[in-house]
């Protein structure tokens, strides 16, 4: 059986991406926001988290640590 050896970040991020626009369902149904607001929203946020994630991977490498 092969190891599943895969970066955290390719499996976190889409579960975080769908868990950002299952809660905006809510909002939606309320009629707070639109699909089109909650789409940029999680969009947004993902993408400000993955390049957060992806500097702090660059600087601990830099330093010798693994992620």
């Amino acid at each position: 059986m092969q190891r599943f050896n895969e970066n955290p970040a390719t499996i976190v991020t889409p579960l975080i991406r769908y868990g950002l626009i299952a809660l905006g369902g809510g909002l939606i149904s309320k009629g707070y926001v639109t699909l089109e607001h909650v789409n940029a929203i999680a969009g947004a946020l993902v993408t400000f988290g993955t390049t957060g994630w992806m500097i702090m991977v660059k600087r601990k490498a830099a330093k010798g640590a693994r992620y």
